[in-house]
């Protein structure tokens, strides 16, 4: 059954406390101090700061039984849904947001990227639609850029066609009516990244892609330079240094971390430090007073951390687009499909046990059946269960960080609870559609 605690409310990107590759500490951990601050041969900023910050709320699950099928309950609850999302609103939309317009004000060198889902926007509308205009103000600085993706943070890559191009269409038309924004780069579910998906994205005519700088893929490189896709030469990579990230979005309010507590200055210290020319802070908006609570000095830190980067002379911001302006270090190969989430870089938030799998197989073929029977809300149903989230809830993986930070943004009780219950709301969902393609059902 579902708990009566409302958590934080979505799949996070979180990973355990260890700061990177003891091998390596200037590309995978925090940078070795005493480097000497360096500038670009025509004088200007020769490192330049990539911040991308990702919004998302899912349409969480209502309670729904085995004896709700064909009752015609909804399968979301969407009092709870919205609860949940002005609460985040006051505690990190609203403050985060407002301290990121006043430094786009103040300083006319600092910069960042976005990407927001469809599904948050449908929230937002109804629950906070002054968060939708926070959005368009900073949009209006012409110092924000936004990134496509899928419109219902899906597995939508994973199901066979046209479902990945529908969605990221459908995306693109929302950021283009809602904000005015025309993106030039994609970010996929979860930061998934693969050769294939780079194919996906050149056909599609997006310049960059972004990805995770993870050892495994780079194989000694630095995360700290732009890539190309081998398979797919025109998209460019811009990689997350997820040491330098992760420190701020998982460890800044960790009292037991080593280099608590984390202030602006010292961070900017370690960014300065860093070698290369992109340096890829990618993280969850929610990290400013939703994951890290206001009183940990997270917003402090954010409202602070452009200026204390302006006393490095060689720091500079770029947004994803700028980012992706510029010649390829070199070609990237990635074979298989890596992520942003957990300690393995993979799908296994998502399809890592029989429960997840059973769920996603089941979904996919649902999917067949609702887009034969031809029912708009249906299909729309359908894509809202297919948000990455709901399977995130399913993991039971073993023990530790992995298993702690997927039980901190599960509602459920357990994995089994969230397991029937998405199984039910299918069931009825699949009910729906034989009833619209005339196929007897079974009483």
């Amino acid at each position: 059954m579902l708990s009566n605690v409302a958590r934080a409310p979505r799949a996070a990107r979180l990973r355990a406390a260890g700061a990177g590759s003891a091998e390596d500490p200037v590309l995978y951990g925090r940078p070795l101090a005493g480097r000497s601050a360096r500038g670009s041969r025509s004088g200007g900023p020769a490192v330049k700061i990539v911040l991308y910050l990702h919004l998302h709320q899912p349409w969480r699950l209502a309670r729904f039984r085995y004896l709700d099928l064909g009752s015609g309950r909804t399968y979301f609850d969407l009092e709870r849904n919205l609860g949940i999302f002005r609460g985040i609103a006051d505690r990190c939309y609203r403050p985060a947001m407002d301290r990121l317009l006043r430094a786009l004000e103040e300083d006319p060198e600092f910069r960042l990227s976005l990407s927001v889902t469809g599904t948050f926007v449908e929230q937002a509308r109804l629950a906070a639609p002054d968060v939708l205009d926070r959005l368009r103000a900073l949009r209006r600085t012409g110092r924000v850029a936004f990134l496509a993706e899928t419109y219902y943070h899906s597995l939508a890559f994973l199901v066979p066609p046209p479902e990945l191009d529908e969605e990221v269409a459908l995306h693109r038309e929302l950021l283009r009516s809602e904000f005015g924004a025309e993106p030039k780069v994609i970010r996929m579910t979860e930061l998934a990244y693969s050769d294939d998906l780079a194919r996906f994205a050149e056909a599609d005519g997006f310049h960059g892609m972004l990805a995770e700088g993870w050892e495994g893929v780079l194989q000694g490189q630095s995360p700290t330079y732009r890539y190309c896709a081998a398979p797919a030469p025109t998209v460019l990579l811009l990689l997350r240094h997820y040491p330098l990230s992760d420190d701020v979005g998982f460890r800044f309010s960790s009292t037991s971390w080593s280099e608590y507590p984390l202030t602006a200055d010292k961070y900017a210290r370690w960014l300065a430090a860093t070698p290369g020319d992109l340096v890829g802070l990618f993280m969850d908006f929610e990290t400013f007073g939703e994951h890290h609570s206001a009183k940990s000095g997270i917003l402090e830190f954010l409202s602070a951390l452009p200026g204390e980067v302006r006393r490095h002379p060689h720091l500079g911001w770029a947004t994803v687009e700028d980012a992706v302006q510029g010649p390829p270090r070199a070609p990237l190969s990635v074979p298989y499909t890596m992520s942003w989430a957990d300690q393995n870089r993979d799908l296994g938030a998502w399809l890592g046990n029989d429960l997840q799998r059973s769920a996603f197989e089941a979904a996919k073929k649902v999917g067949v059946l609702v887009r034969q029977a031809d029912d708009p809300g249906a299909l729309t149903d359908w894509r809202k269960m297919l948000t990455s989230d709901h399977f995130y809830y399913m993991y039971v993986s073993g023990h530790g960080a992995d298993q702690g930070v997927h039980q901190y943004f599960s509602s459920y009780e357990s994995p089994f609870d969230a397991y029937a219950n998405y199984m039910n709301a299918l069931s009825d969902l699949r009910r729906r559609a034989l009833e619209k393609l005339g196929v007897p059902i079974l009483k």
